[in-house]
C-alpha cells in the first residue's frame, strides 16, 4: 500500500515542478551555496534540487546499507579516491534483500568492500558515468553528512555515526536517543521500528537552512582500519 495519499502525491509532484522557479528564491536564505551533502540515500539531492543546484555529491539517487555506509563516511577520501565498479545485483552481498525488495535490475557500485545499490539509475554506464563526474565536485572544506534509520540500521549504527566528530552531520531515526545531538525524529512513514522514506517530506522533521547555514566543517580522513 502506498505510504501517501492521491492529495499528497500530487501535490508532492507540483512542488518538484516548481523547484527550477521556487529555487532561487531560496536560495537567497542560505550564507552559502557550495557545499557537499554525503547521504545514505536520495536525500541530498532532493535537498540540492529543492534549491534548484548542481548536485555537488556523488551520493544522488542511490542507497546504502548502514554496514557499508559508517565504512564510507569514516573513510570517504579512500572511498572517493578509487575507481567504482559496476557489478550485476546477483553478485551482491546484498542479493537475498535487493530480491526482497524487487530490486532486480538495479545496478549495484562497487568500491573495495562497500556496495551501492544506485536505485534510480536504470544503465550501469550512467550510474558509474554520474559518480565518478560528481564526486570531483565534493567540496571537502563545506561538508555534511546525513545518515537515517532504514534499510536495516541499528542503535549501534547510530552509536557509530554519532562518534563521528568535527563533522556537520545529522541523523533522522524513529525514535529518541536522548543523549546523542544529531539525532532528530522522523514523524513518518516509520514500520517496524525503521523509516521507510526519509525524502517525500524531506524538510519536515530538520530545518535545512539551519543545517546548511551553521559553521562550515572540513571533512577529516579516518583511518580505514577503524
Amino acid at each position: 500500500m502506498n505510504q501517501f495519499s492521491l492529495f499528497e502525491r500530487v501535490k508532492s509532484n507540483i512542488g518538484i515542478k516548481l523547484n527550477p522557479i521556487l529555487g532561487p528564491i531560496r536560495r537567497r536564505n542560505l550564507n552559502n551555496v557550495d557545499f557537499t551533502i554525503i547521504s545514505n540515500n536520495c536525500w541530498g539531492g532532493i535537498c540540492y534540487e529543492y534549491f534548484n543546484m548542481p548536485k555537488n555529491s556523488p551520493t544522488v539517487g542511490l542507497y546504502f546499507y548502514p554496514d557499508d555506509y559508517i565504512k564510507f563516511i569514516l573513510n570517504l577520501k579512500y572511498y572517493t579516491s578509487i575507481e567504482i565498479k559496476m557489478i550485476a545485483w546477483q553478485q551482491s552481498k546484498y542479493a537475498s534483500e535487493i530480491k526482497r525488495k524487487g530490486e532486480e535490475g538495479v545496478p549495484i557500485g562497487k568500491l573495495d568492500d562497500i556496495e551501492i545499490v544506485f536505485l534510480h539509475y536504470h544503465d550501469p554506464k550512467i550510474a558509474k558515468d554520474k559518480w565518478e563526474r560528481r564526486k570531483k565536485r565534493i567540496n571537502w572544506n563545506n561538508i555534511i553528512i546525513k545518515f537515517s534509520y532504514m534499510n536495516g540500521c541499528t542503535d549501534e549504527h547510530i552509536s557509530a555515526f554519532e562518534k563521528l566528530e568535527g563533522i556537520k552531520k545529522f541523523a533522522l531515526v524513529p525514535k529518541t536517543f536522548e543523549n546523542y545531538k544529531d539525532c532528530y525524529l522522523a514523524s513518518y512513514a516509520i514500520e517496524n521500528g525503521q523509516i521507510q522514506n526519509d525524502t517525500f517530506y524531506f524538510n519536515k522533521d530538520i530545518d535545512v537552512y539551519r543545517i546548511i547555514n551553521g559553521p562550515q566543517t572540513k571533512y577529516i580522513e579516518r583511518n580505514k582500519c577503524e
